[in-house]
């Protein structure tokens, strides 16, 4: 049983670790694509406390993370290992669905699509979406209900139900925490939440799904599902982001969230937007100079935590019409690998782990990428996330 005290619900036939020859992945072994283990200490201690607390990781990533790809095969691990439920972190209006969770909100009696929802600020994406004062909170966006120049009021309500066809750690949860600024009425399944102040909110033992309904205005930064001890495993796509975006998140904001939440790992995944759009060495090295600063930010914002930096697969481009890695790629994780080493944090090339140059040709061949040469499948993504688990399994 879990730190939960509730049973494992976990199906181990889906979280078998895969070998490298089982995939006829490069032969490399797992500690040939990693940076320095020891920067995992953190964690390794973080986790000594999870029959008495959560202990989080927060994984930040590209599109290459969307749908929960990845992140969900870490987060089944560590949960059958040290317990904990629930998903973790979600925005308060989902635009890009997810495999784990199935997620509905009503504005005002208006289901909304994905292209509709509350007004949104993020760090990411759309200049137009910005903020100015970096008040973004730990996911890199923000949803607006109301209007708080005109004390609008507006009626959201916000539908959770953890998906799956088989039991396991993120189908049931007890508690729902809200991270939101303003003036809001609070309630949980139809009953008012008497402290609309606090942040975490008690939910039955049994809770596979939940409605948490929001009256008034201000803002929502994110709203959690998880319990009261274990490990907490929060998935954040950033699409189309470099990475380079952490800086202008609120320092203070982002420093509150991991000491509150006692985050001990951060994952960075990044690297794979900058390579098309950069041609000359001198700019990838900047690229991963901006990456550094992130690092340094990460860490003086949440120094009790490790941090693992993952950098980006193989990718193919045409060159005289042929299919070929991009002549930039090997280099970027070169130096990704070395400034990890430099900054005495942990590192994951997903590069070598896929099996090196050209090596997402064999990927789409096995039907674990897609044809734009860049994404995982769903099947490539278990893949990965399997080989990512590994790595940090064996650290610990």
């Amino acid at each position: 049983s879990g730190a939960t005290g509730r049973p494992h619900l976990l199906d181990t036939s889906e979280t078998k670790v895969i070998s490298p020859s089982s995939c006829v992945l490069h032969p490399s072994s797992v500690e040939d694509v990693q940076g320095d283990s020891d920067a995992l200490s953190a964690f390794r201690q973080g986790l000594e406390e999870v029959d008495r607390r959560t202990v989080r990781v927060v994984h930040y990533g590209d599109s290459q993370i969307e749908e929960d790809r990845m992140t969900q095969t870490l987060r089944r691990h560590l949960q059958a290992l040290y317990g904990g439920g629930g998903v973790g972190m979600l925005p308060l209006h989902q635009t890009i669905p997810t495999r784990t969770i199935k997620q509905t909100l009503t504005i005002n009696g208006i289901r909304q699509t994905s292209q509709q929802g509350p007004r949104r600020h993020l760090v990411y994406g759309p200049k137009a979406q910005r903020r100015e004062d970096g008040v973004y909170g730990a996911m890199g966006q923000v949803a607006i209900i109301g209007d708080t120049a005109l004390q609008r009021q507006d009626s959201a309500v916000l539908h959770v139900e953890p998906m799956g066809k088989k039991p396991h750690s993120e189908t049931y949860f007890n508690r729902l925490r809200l991270w939101a600024k303003g003036d809001f009425r609070c309630y949980v399944n139809g009953q008012p939440f008497i402290d609309s102040s606090a942040t975490i909110l008690p939910l039955a033992d049994s809770t596979t799904s939940c409605d948490l309904a929001l009256a008034g205005f201000g803002e929502v930064y994110a709203v959690s599902l998880e319990t009261e001890k274990g490990v907490i495993v929060d998935n954040i796509p950033m699409r189309g982001c470099t990475g380079t975006i952490f800086t202008d998140i609120d320092s203070t904001q982002l420093a509150t969230f991991y000491r509150e939440t006692n985050t001990r790992l951060i994952i960075m995944q990044f690297g794979g937007n900058a390579i098309p759009f950069n041609e000359q060495p001198s700019t990838i090295a900047g690229t991963v100079q901006s990456l550094r600063k992130q690092v340094r930010y990460l860490r003086q914002c949440a120094p009790e935590a490790s941090i693992l930096f993952v950098g980006p697969g193989d990718m193919l481009t045409l060159i005289d019409g042929e299919a070929t890695t991009y002549p930039l790629l090997p280099y970027m994780d070169r130096l990704l690998r070395k400034m990890a080493a430099e900054e005495h944090i942990a590192y994951f090339s997903l590069y070598e782990m896929m099996g090196g140059k050209e090596s997402m040709l064999r990927w789409q061949k096995n039907g674990w990428a897609g044809s734009d040469g860049v994404h995982f499948t769903r099947r490539g993504a278990e893949i990965a996330g399997e080989k990512l688990s590994e790595y940090i399994l064996k650290t610990l």
